[in-house]
């Protein structure tokens, strides 16, 4: 994982907090992170001087020894993207990179092999406020950008014929989480209230939870779904009020159950965080899904809760 503050690279095991320096390059207050080519690659966002332009450096990352110390040599070495990357995404089995930049108003859609490489341009659209998702090699998702007051849409895109297809949408404060399988997508509107919108059938299942879709991760079978859910919502104009900092959740840890729709609360950070409140970001699972991994929100700290 990579250190804000200084862009610098930690590693350690899951199941024995050993914390150790992994790389030395300094790439001051990076903003996100994203690991590629089976973390052999990293492409780490900031703002440059003039605090408007947004940068993505593409990194090949020095030799892994698990546990081992780093050298003065673990430095990171690579090149650019094109400058003021709206939106990324990385492919499921970590090989390539989806990402969006606007030119001549118009939102143009790349995919590359995650060291950059291999350009393709899968995109050409004058709608430019786009959020994707890559959840499976078939399968790029588009969501329109969401506000309280405007209906938002899911789009998807075949990467490999470059067609782009509406799903649903007509929501307003639309945000969505599509499954691995793509058959499934969960979705939130302004009320926080979360459904299930099923591709096959066209219709929608309501969860019985008030959160959001950015919120959650699926498992990998698409039958589950681990989600912060605050513990109370006050009474604001979402998502908004939440992207803009206005409002801070306190959150528990629900796990959700898409067969049967069961619900159930796994976990309090409360009580593992003494009393220091979560507000959990950019949740994901392990490759065997015996830990879920997720930010704070409130300090971007990580963290790590054993669910097996």
């Amino acid at each position: 994982y990579v250190e804000k503050a200084t862009g610098n690279i930690y590693q350690t095991f899951v199941d024995k907090i050993d914390e150790r320096k992994f790389t030395t390059t300094v790439i001051p207050q990076v903003y996100d992170a994203y690991f590629g080519d089976k973390n052999n690659s990293v492409i780490m966002r900031y703002l440059k001087a003039d605090g408007k332009t947004i940068e993505s450096f593409v990194g090949k990352l020095p030799k892994d020894i698990l546990g081992g110390d780093i050298s003065n040599e673990n430095e990171i070495k690579g090149t650019f993207l094109p400058e003021n990357i709206t939106d990324i995404s990385i492919s499921p089995d970590n090989s390539s990179v989806f990402y969006i930049f606007n030119a001549e108003n118009n939102a143009i859609g790349i995919t590359a092999l995650s060291s950059g490489d291999k350009k393709n341009q899968i995109l050409s659209s004058s709608f430019t406020e786009w959020l994707s998702q890559w959840p499976n090699p078939r399968m790029i998702t588009l969501t329109t950008k969401p506000s309280y007051d405007f209906s938002g849409f899911l789009y998807y895109i075949d990467p490999t014929i470059k067609k782009m297809t509406k799903v649903f949408g007509n929501i307003k404060g639309l945000t969505t989480l599509t499954s691995p399988s793509g058959k499934l997508i969960l979705y939130g509107d302004n009320t926080l209230s979360l459904r299930i919108y099923n591709t096959s059938t066209k219709d929608s299942m309501p969860l019985g939870v008030k959160t959001m879709p950015e919120k959650c991760v699926w498992n990998s079978s698409s039958t589950t779904i681990y989600c912060a859910v605050p513990k109370y919502v006050q009474n604001e104009k979402y998502p908004d009020a939440w992207y803009q900092g206005e409002v801070s959740f306190s959150d528990d840890i629900w796990k959700v159950n898409i067969e049967n729709g069961s619900t159930e609360n796994i976990a309090d950070p409360d009580l593992f965080t003494r009393g220091e409140s979560v507000d959990a970001i950019k949740l994901s699972l392990d490759e065997n899904e015996n830990y879920l991994f997720f930010i704070n929100k409130k300090d971007s700290y990580l963290w790590e809760l054993k669910i097996k």
